[in-house]
């Protein structure tokens, strides 16, 4: 009796049975998303999610960017990411970002904010240290709940969890190479559950390196340049992942390509409007036999740039001093004298008539000769007083020709002599001589910085001029670097009392001298 109770129920235990069996099978042949950013694709704009230090330039401070990517194109719930993240220059060589950032894993659903700030130190032209950090604070929760407690799939107990990362970052720059590390999830702390929320084993670290060739042809290409970047990126308990990506870019358009041995083959495309808002698109297509099946990947970026930079392959400072000289037109007046024409019929006036009328026709003669006499006077008087002054212009030019060829000589002659012994450098101080090739003026130069990126360049020029200052700078085509200066001077003493007083109270920051010596 027991058992026929129990018969009715066995076929609807062997549906159920089979039915997980199914559900699991199926989960199982569905290849899961890693759990780190997919962000290796970002070249152009947004790209300090790969790295924070990347917001000093490649983010093309100050802009406001969007970057969206539609992972695979399932037919339900793609796997997506928006970020949208706007990034600002401050003065001297530091940067920031503010942003919000949405990940759909196919699991998880993380919706949040992140804060950026990275600041570069300059030893010298050609070698910097970037340091940077991400902080991510975002919800997470299960991005299909309705089958919550299937198998196979996450359990949350709790509900959503706020969860706080912090991602660290460095960048070691020499000339146009660069070698940078990030650790992702190096914080990954679990608020609402108060305790950590990966492991201590659970974390995500990159390594990338890249170099820049820029392009010096003018025309179309002005200020162009191409930068290959590899990476490796290590994710606990999945295979690591490696690819390089390459971007070609210009003022008006960029292209990109790139290969990830996990999501496969990438290219795209973008361009710039008016000088200030970029549209790009890109495509990837999985080619690993695990994603066989797979719907091709697209992601767009948009970025409205509120500064214009202003091109930049040889920027130098030219000294011209323009004298105008205005010539007075000379011009002779013509006095006319005009006779009486009357017809004096002798006939009919007495000769106390004629005598009046003569002597009338004398003194209207001698009046107009009177007249003739003072114009030739005045004319004689403006011509000399116009001649002398010529005289004393030319008298100046030639003095002030003298005066600077004098000046030209003594310049010569300090620029290539030698340093004496109070004037050589002291141990500590930083002091840097060279023969240029450009026409640049010999002397001490007070140096506050040097670029090699129109970018930062623009932006620092930028800064300068607004706390009232008056920078000016030169271009080394050795090493295709602007030289941004306060002022020169003829001597080592000069330049150092105006160094060491800092630049007179005008400028706190770090000054070096830079002598520029005559061949």
């Amino acid at each position: 009796m027991k058992f026929a109770s129990l018969y009715p129920s066995m076929p609807k235990l062997l549906i159920i049975f089979f039915a997980l069996l199914i559900s699991r099978t199926l989960i199982a042949q569905e290849v899961p998303l890693p759990p780190d950013l997919r962000q290796y694709n970002l070249t152009q704009y947004n790209s300090s999610l790969l790295n924070p230090v990347f917001t000093l330039d490649r983010n093309n401070p100050q802009s406001l960017s969007l970057w969206t990517r539609w992972q695979w194109q399932q037919i339900d719930t793609d796997p997506t990411t928006v970020f949208v993240n706007y990034t600002h220059r401050l003065k001297g060589n530091a940067a920031f970002g503010v942003g919000f950032l949405q990940q759909n894993t196919g699991v998880f659903l993380q919706t949040g904010g992140v804060l950026n700030y990275a600041y570069e130190l300059n030893f010298n032209q050609d070698f910097q240290i970037s340091l940077g950090v991400n902080l991510f604070g975002f919800q997470q929760e299960l991005a299909d709940n309705s089958f919550q407690q299937g198998p196979g799939l996450p359990i949350l107990d709790d509900g959503p969890s706020f969860i706080l990362q912090a991602a660290p970052g460095i960048r070691i720059g020499y000339k146009n190479f660069g070698l940078g590390f990030v650790g992702e999830n190096v914080l990954d702390y679990n608020i609402t559950a108060g305790e950590k929320n990966n492991g201590s084993n659970d974390k995500i670290f990159i390594g990338h390196a890249s170099y820049q060739f820029p392009i010096t042809d003018a025309g179309k290409l002005e200020g162009a340049y191409f930068r290959p970047m590899l990476y490796v990126k290590t994710i606990p308990n999945l295979d690591t992942q490696f690819g390089i990506n390459a971007l070609f870019s210009n003022k008006k358009y960029w292209l990109q390509a790139g290969y990830n041995n996990f999501y496969g083959l990438s290219g795209g495309v973008g361009g710039t409007l008016f000088k200030k808002l970029s549209l790009g698109v890109l495509i990837e297509i999985a080619d690993s036999s695990e994603l066989i099946g797979k719907e091709p990947t697209f992601e767009i970026v948009t970025s409205y740039q509120f500064a214009v930079p202003a091109s930049r392959d040889n920027i130098s400072e030219l000294d011209e001093e323009e004298t105008e000289t205005l010539e007075p037109d000379e011009k002779e007046e013509e006095i006319v004298q005009e006779e009486d024409t009357e017809i004096v019929k002798e006939k009919k006036l007495s000769r106390k008539e004629r005598k009046a009328f003569a002597l009338a026709q004398e003194k209207k003669t001698q009046d107009s000769l009177e007249l003739v006499i003072r114009t030739r006077d005045s004319l004689a008087v403006a011509k000399s007083k116009a001649v002398a002054a010529e005289n004393e212009l030319r008298l100046i030019e030639l003095q002030r020709k003298k005066d600077s060829l004098e000046t030209v000589a003594k310049e010569k002659e300090a620029a290539t002599k030698e340093l004496t012994a109070e004037e050589l450098p002291k141990k500590g101080e930083r002091f840097e001589e060279a023969v240029l090739t450009e026409d640049i003026r010999p002397g001490f130069y007070l140096i506050v910085n040097v670029f090699g990126t129109k970018t930062y360049y623009n932006s620092f020029m930028k800064s300068l001029n607004e706390k009232g200052l008056d920078p000016k700078s030169f271009y080394r085509t050795q090493n295709k670097y602007n030289y941004v200066y306060l002022e020169r001077y003829d001597s080592m003493q000069e330049a150092r009392k105006a160094r060491d007083s800092k630049y007179f109270g005008k400028y706190p920051e770090p000054i070096w001298i830079f002598r520029v010596k005559a061949e």
